[in-house]
């Protein structure tokens, strides 16, 4: 289970992440919503430690994971995989040396930083991209694919490191409705056939409502709905937006 209690970041006199607390069980999938600047970017990178809280405990397996130094760091963030909405591939590598990186934190690492993976990695990496149906578009150059298919490839390396969880931020925001649906078909089926915690920040409340079982949301860094997604009305959502405008832009 991950555990946040008081969970806080400040950056100067600015509050991203106010006093949060809530628990997350293992295995399941769970939508972060709110407006732009609320703190749900902030809030997945403290989890994965890119960036270290200014107060409180992110816990998981009876360890304050804000605590983490060194190797025992890097082996967090082997379980914390990151999604971003950049994708983050390197365009003139191939599709398979970009999914392969994910696997620089595992030991031992010399060999890797020179571009040496072993034959059981490179069929790690061959089944991950086979699981997002993209092993015919291996040894593709990365900048070759469209925007959904980038995607695909960015979770197919989060999924090499062979994380407990995943946190997406933003991984459909700037994606066509149709890949949007293939990348969250990709995330839930990911989540439910293996047994991965996914934490995902959504833009889309219709997304969150069609492909998780629980929202949080947050309003200028405070947590002010968890629940099922079913809950979801339009009373909550007005409350978590703020304005009917502001809630037109997330449908």
């Amino acid at each position: 289970m991950l555990e946040l209690r008081g969970l806080t970041r400040r950056f100067g006199d600015a509050t991203a992440v106010d006093n949060l607390s809530l628990a997350v069980a293992d295995g399941e999938m769970v939508a972060v919503l709110g407006r732009s600047g609320a703190g749900k970017s902030t809030l997945l990178n403290m989890i994965n430690r890119l960036i270290d809280p200014s107060g409180g405990e992110i816990l998981y397996g009876g360890r304050d994971i804000a605590r983490l130094r060194g190797a025992e760091l890097l082996a967090w963030r082997r379980q914390s995989a990151m999604i971003f909405q950049r994708f983050n591939l390197v365009g003139r590598l191939s599709v398979l040396t970009n999914v392969l990186t994910g696997r620089l934190n595992h030991p031992p690492r010399l060999p890797k930083l020179v571009g040496l993976f072993t034959d059981r990695e490179r069929d790690i990496a061959i089944d991950a991209l086979a699981a997002l149906g993209m092993e015919d578009h291996a040894l593709k150059r990365a900048d070759q694919l469209s925007g959904g298919q980038q995607q695909r490839v960015a979770i197919a390396r989060a999924l090499v490191q062979e994380p407990r969880i995943m946190l997406a931020d933003e991984p459909v925001a700037s994606l066509d409705p149709v890949n949007a649906q293939a990348v969250m078909e990709a995330l839930r089926r990911i989540n439910r056939e293996l047994g991965i915690t996914v934490l995902c920040n959504l833009h889309s409340v219709p997304l969150a409502q069609a492909w998780c079982d629980r929202a949080i949301a947050l309003s200028a860094g405070r947590l002010v709905y968890d629940g099922p997604v079913a809950g979801l009305d339009e009373p909550t959502l007005l409350g978590i937006y703020g304005s009917a405008a502001a809630l037109s832009e997330a449908h």
